[in-house]
């Protein structure tokens, strides 16, 4: 997709997808175009029309992140989604939680009465996890697959090996960060649960996201596939959010993700070197072999205000300043950033 069809970025350096993913101007003509729809002529047939549309978003979904469309369900967002798929486990499961993580994430169990026991963020976190499992029984490991401040990516081969070596273990994932930034095959993951929102790499707007659920969750849960459809679709659910989150992924698939991902993941590297060279990042960033595209870069409020006033485009979060690269971004916003770094450095 050619940066056009981002308007923002013509005047702004927008490092901010970790916060808020960008929309584009065909989403918003579509978004406008099945309101239109609503307004005009539809009514009634809107919202027909909308659930006999469902099963084939549901099926874009699923082909893209790579389940049955049985096992795949459109939500609002990662927050409403992640506790609702919990709420069909038993209660008292023991769960492994990361103290720093998303809150939602860990709110989630916490509100719904799970024995939850929670480890310090660390740069070997696979290493502290390792031996919390070593110590005595955990029945659910839940972790976003990407920290949302720090942008630390959790090592998948390392959580398919847990996986052999605790069968029974559920693993859940907050993937809001991560989908969209990377390809992923769910069915050929290490995980049982995986929920996102998808206004941030998705870039599908507001109002929808997705879960992802294995044939051991619902094992674990004793329960069919069905029964979670029902539950997640009673009453009425966001007609827009859920057209967009299909249009979103027809962008991805129709502009070769694969390609606009590598682009991303370049970028990332080169990103990774030059903040890591120039003494910005923490060492540990360089020393995990992988990595993803956001960063905290050493900094607090006075930092954030200064590169806000460069109109480069991020947030503060913990003791850090984030910075994030999608597709959409160049050379180019990378080198305005370390520019404005030595600046402030100076």
């Amino acid at each position: 997709m050619a940066l056009q069809h981002f308007p923002l970025l013509t005047n702004t350096t927008y490092l901010n997808t970790a916060y808020v993913g960008l929309m584009s101007s065909e989403l918003a003509s579509f978004r406008r175009d099945n309101e239109t729809f609503y307004v005009s002529n539809g009514g009634d047939h809107y919202k027909i029309k909308a659930y006999e549309e469902l099963a084939e978003i549901h099926q874009k979904m699923s082909s893209f992140f790579g389940l049955s469309s049985e096992r795949c369900f459109g939500v609002s967002n990662f927050s409403s989604g992640i506790r609702e798929t919990i709420s069909f486990l038993p209660k008292g499961l023991k769960v492994l939680l990361i103290e720093e993580d998303y809150p939602s994430l860990s709110n989630a169990f916490i509100e719904q009465n799970f024995s939850c026991t929670s480890i310090p963020m660390q740069p070997e976190i696979e290493v502290e996890i390792e031996k919390q499992l070593e110590k005595g029984k955990v029945d659910i490991l839940a972790i976003s697959i990407v920290q949302y401040t720090s942008g630390l990516l959790i090592d998948q081969d390392f959580l398919k090996k847990l996986k052999l070596n605790y069968p029974d273990l559920l693993i859940v994932g907050d993937g809001t960060q991560f989908l969209g930034a990377h390809e992923f095959h769910f069915d050929n993951s290490p995980f049982d649960i995986v929920a996102a929102s998808g206004y941030k790499w998705i870039l599908a707007g507001f109002g929808n996201g997705v879960v992802m659920i294995s044939p051991s969750f619902l094992e674990r849960a004793t329960l069919d596939a069905t029964a979670m459809r029902e539950r997640f679709f009673q009453g009425h659910f966001n007609i827009l959010g859920m057209a967009s989150l299909g249009f979103a992924i027809d962008q991805l698939r129709n502009n070769n993700f694969q390609e606009l991902i590598k682009k991303k993941t370049e970028l990332g590297l080169k990103a990774k070197k030059q903040l890591t060279d120039e003494g910005f990042l923490p060492t540990w960033v360089a020393a995990r072999p992988n990595h993803s595209t956001i960063f905290s870069i050493n900094g607090g409020e006075e930092l954030h205000d200064f590169l806000q006033n460069k109109n480069i485009r991020v947030v503060l979060r913990g003791s850090g300043v984030r910075v994030s690269f999608h597709w959409y971004n160049t050379d180019q916003d990378l080198f305005n950033l370390v520019t404005a770094l030595k600046e402030f450095k100076a």
